[in-house]
């Protein structure tokens, strides 16, 4: 399964975004996260179960130490065919996306985005604020790509 990395954020939640206080809530969650961070406002499903896979400094192999990640997963009451992953990070390479194929794609604000799959899975990599935002979905949760650009579309401060 491919993993989705995010960005953290300093300021806490806002009260207009739909899943406020749903990451609080999730074993894993840091308040002294080092930035804001974005998430998806609209999924292409109704979301069942938020839960946070990783969120802090990242402490893989060659990793820099300020390199901080946030990894989110979004789930719908169907957990085999309506799963999607979102991430962000503040500086280093995105999860492996060699030997899918890759598209440049528009999201609605002008930015340029990166569109990888192949049969198993779906990445879509954007930049903004110095970030590095994912969306990605694995083999039985396949979307088409517009429906991926409108989550990316949907992104809004925690």
């Amino acid at each position: 399964m491919l993993l989705l990395i995010m960005s953290a954020c300093v300021g806490g939640t806002t009260n207009s975004h739909p899943y406020a206080g749903e990451l609080e809530k999730a074993e894993g969650y840091d308040e002294e996260a080092p930035f804001d961070f974005k998430l998806p406002t609209s999924l292409p499903f109704e979301v069942d179960e938020t839960y946070i896979r990783k969120m802090g400094e990242d402490e893989s192999a060659g990793a820099s130490t300020d390199r901080y990640v946030l990894i989110a997963g979004f789930q719908g009451n169907d957990s085999e065919a309506e799963h999607v992953m979102v991430g962000v990070q503040n500086e280093g390479e995105v999860e492996d996306t060699q030997g899918l194929t890759e598209e440049q794609v528009t999201l609605s604000d002008g930015k340029e985005a990166q569109y990888f799959y192949d049969e198993s899975s779906q990445v879509l990599l954007w930049d903004e604020d110095d970030l590095t935002y994912q969306v990605s979905v694995s083999t039985g949760d396949e979307y088409s790509v517009e429906e991926l650009i409108d989550v990316a579309d949907s992104f809004e401060t925690y």
